[in-house]
C-alpha cells in the first residue's frame, strides 16, 4: 500500500476530498479519515468546524478539533491525544461574542478560546450540580447559558417500565438525573437558575427511553436557547420534547412534542423522537434536528416549524430527509448557514450514509461528508465568514542553484510539511499539492495549499488549485445504476492526460484506468463492475490536473 503524504484530494464540479491520517516525527496529526463529497463547488462557503470522535474501541485515532476550509482542506487543527477516551473534547464552536468553545469531558467544563486559539477562560455550573455536555451558549451582554444534572432519589416501584422488554418496575430509592439549566452574567456570578424536578412529572418520560430500574437518565436534556422574547426554550431528548420556559417566572409556557404535547401538528404525523439542537431560526420558526429513532418510521430529519404560539399550532415548513432508512441513535444538529444553505449533521448513523450533508434551501445536495464506521460527530458548524484572522503561514518558492526549494516563513518552533519533513524549507521534487503546519494557540495552522504542476519550472504555477473543469468537457456514465459494466463517455477539447479510476466513498481505489495524451475529441472507456460489492462508489475522471466525478450506485441482480 503507498503512502498518501497529502491530506486532501481536489477535485472539481462533484468535487471529491479524502483525508488520511499523516504522521510526522515528533507529532501526529492522527486525524479521523474524512471524504468531502461536493456536489456544488459554488455553493460551498466559509469554514467547516468539526470535532469527530468514537466511544468505542479501538481507538485508533486521536480527539481532533478540525477547521476545514470550504473544499474540505484542513486549515486548523488541534490534538487531544487520548489513549481512549481521556481528555475527551466535544462540541467546537465559534460563540456570537467571536470566541470559540468546547466541553471538556474530562475536566467537566467548557472552555473558552480567543482568536489565537488560546484557552482563556471557563464556565461550568455551581450548586453542585454536575455540568451537562450537551450544550453552552454564550449570551448577549456576555452572559452564559448552560444546564447540568441534578439527582433526586424517587421511588418507581409503581413504574413497569424498565428492562429490555420495559415491564419491570422501577426501584424503591432510584436515583433519578434531571435537568437544571444554570445563566450566569458576565462575571460568571449565577443570576438564573430552573430545575425540571419542580416542573414536570415522572411520568413524562417515554419508557422507550428507560433501561436500568435503579439509576434513570430521565430528562436528558440536549440544547437550550435564549428566545426572540427572553425566555428559555429547552429540548428534553427522553421526553420527545421542547419546552418554553418563562424566565421572569420559571413557569412552562407551552410543551412541544412527547406525551404533554399541546400543539397540533396538521401536516406533520410522524412527529419528533429523540431530537436535538432546537433553536430560533427566525420571529415565527424554530428549527431542530429529529434523530427518529422512535419514530414510525423511523427516519432522520433537518426540520423547520412555523409554531402559532398562542393557538397552539406546529406547521412544518421545511424538512430535509436524506433517506428515509435511515435514522440517528445519538447527537446532530441542523443549522441555518448565513447564506441560506442548511447544514444536517447526522450524529450517530449507520454505516454507509454520510456523517454530514448541506443542502440547498430547495434540498439540493452541496456536499456530504463521511466518517469512518462507529465515528460520531456530536455537532458540526459552518461559519461563511470569521470574526477575526487566520494568521496562516506564509510560503515562498526560491531557486538555490539548480534546485528548487518551498520555504516557510521564519519564526516558528516547527514546521510539519505535507510531505512529512519537519524542516523550515524543502526541496521541490515532483508535483502537487504543498502545505506546511506550524504552532498556533494549542494547535496548529497550515498554509494555504499550493500546487506544483511543472516540475521543471515549479515556481511559475505555484498556487490553490483553480480546480476548474476543463474547457467543454462533458461526462456520461450509463447505466447508473449498474450492475455488470458501465460505459463512461467524455470529450477533449484538447490533448490531455486521461485517469478514469472507480473509489469507495471513503477514497479507497477499486480500479484505474490510464490513458496518457488522448487527442481532442469524444471518448470512451467500459469498466467491468460485475465483481464489485452492491453499493455506493464514487467514478472520477482526471484530466490533466483537473478532477471530475459522479456517483454510481452498483446492484446486484444474482
Amino acid at each position: 500500500m503507498r503512502t498518501i503524504t497529502r491530506q486532501f484530494k481536489l477535485a472539481a464540479l462533484f468535487l471529491v476530498f479524502a483525508a488520511w491520517a499523516v504522521p510526522f516525527s515528533g507529532h501526529s496529526q492522527n486525524f479521523p479519515p474524512l471524504t468531502f463529497v461536493i456536489n456544488d463547488s459554488a455553493a460551498t462557503a466559509g469554514y467547516y468546524f468539526m470535532s469527530p470522535y468514537t466511544n468505542t474501541a479501538p481507538f485508533n485515532y486521536d480527539r481532533v478539533h478540525l477547521i476545514l476550509d470550504r473544499f474540505g482542506r484542513v486549515v486548523f487543527y488541534r490534538i487531544f491525544p487520548t489513549g481512549g477516551n481521556l481528555n475527551a473534547t466535544i462540541d467546537f464552536q465559534l460563540q456570537p461574542d467571536g470566541r470559540m468553545s468546547y466541553f471538556n469531558i474530562n475536566r467537566g467544563k467548557f472552555f473558552l478560546m480567543d482568536s489565537t486559539f488560546t484557552d482563556v477562560d471557563s464556565i461550568s455550573c455551581v450548586h453542585g450540580f454536575e455540568t451537562d455536555q450537551h450544550d453552552f451558549q454564550v449570551l448577549p451582554g456576555n452572559h452564559y447559558l448552560l444546564f447540568g444534572k441534578e439527582m433526586r432519589i424517587m421511588n418507581l416501584t409503581a413504574y413497569h417500565w424498565f428492562g429490555i422488554n420495559h415491564t419491570l418496575a422501577g426501584g424503591a430509592n432510584a436515583e433519578v438525573t434531571g435537568v437544571v439549566v444554570q445563566e450566569f452574567d458576565e462575571s460568571k456570578a449565577l443570576v438564573w437558575e430552573w430545575k425540571g424536578h419542580d416542573h414536570y412529572q415522572f411520568g413524562d418520560v417515554d419508557q422507550a427511553w428507560l433501561s436500568t430500574p435503579n439509576k434513570v437518565d430521565w430528562t436528558h436534556a440536549n440544547a437550550v436557547e435564549r428566545d426572540q422574547d427572553g425566555n428559555i426554550l429547552l429540548s428534553l431528548r427522553h421526553f420527545n420534547e421542547i419546552t418554553k420556559i418563562n424566565h421572569e417566572t420559571g413557569n412552562i409556557l407551552w410543551r412541544l412534542g412527547g406525551k404533554a404535547n399541546q400543539f397540533s401538528f396538521p401536516n406533520d404525523t410522524i412527529r419528533f423522537t429523540g431530537q436535538h439542537d432546537i433553536r430560533r431560526v427566525s420571529d415565527t420558526s424554530v428549527s431542530l434536528f429529529d434523530n427518529g429513532q422512535y419514530t414510525h418510521p423511523r427516519t432522520a430529519r433537518g426540520l423547520e416549524y412555523a409554531l402559532d404560539e398562542n393557538n397552539k399550532i406546529a406547521n412544518l415548513v421545511w424538512e430535509y430527509i436524506y433517506d428515509s432508512s435511515m435514522y440517528s441513535i445519538a447527537c446532530g444538529n441542523h443549522q441555518y448557514i448565513e447564506n441560506d444553505n442548511h447544514l444536517v449533521d447526522f450524529g450517530f448513523n449507520g454505516t454507509g450514509f454520510p456523517w454530514m450533508v448541506v443542502v440547498k434551501p430547495d434540498k439540493t445536495r452541496v456536499l456530504e461528508v463521511y466518517l469512518p464506521s462507529g465515528f460520531i460527530s456530536y455537532r458540526a458548524f459552518n461559519y461563511i465568514n470569521l470574526p477575526w484572522q487566520l494568521h496562516r503561514p506564509a510560503i515562498a518558492c526560491q531557486k538555490n542553484g539548480d534546485s528548487y526549494f518551498l520555504v516557510a516563513e521564519p519564526g516558528h518552533t516547527q514546521y510539519l510539511w505535507s510531505t512529512g519533513a519537519a524542516t523550515s524549507s524543502i526541496p521541490i521534487t515532483s508535483t502537487g499539492e504543498y502545505w506546511v503546519a506550524v504552532p498556533y494557540g494549542k494547535g496548529y495552522i497550515r498554509s494555504e495549499y499550493l500546487a506544483v504542476t511543472d516540475i521543471t519550472h515549479p515556481c511559475l504555477p505555484t498556487g490553490v488549485p483553480a480546480g476548474g473543469i476543463p474547457k467543454d468537457f462533458s461526462l456520461t456514465c450509463v447505466p447508473n445504476p449498474a450492475s455488470d459494466k458501465i460505459k463512461i463517455m467524455y470529450n477533449l477539447a484538447d490533448k490531455a492526460s486521461v485517469v478514469v479510476s472507480l473509489v469507495t466513498v471513503m477514497g479507497t481505489k477499486i480500479v484505474e484506468v490510464r490513458q496518457d495524451f488522448l487527442p481532442a475529441g469524444s471518448h470512451e472507456t467500459t469498466i467491468d463492475v460485475s465483481s464489485i460489492p452492491r453499493g455506493t462508489c464514487l467514478l472520477s475522471v482526471m484530466v490533466d490536473n483537473a478532477l471530475i466525478a459522479r456517483k454510481v450506485i452498483l446492484l446486484k441482480t444474482h
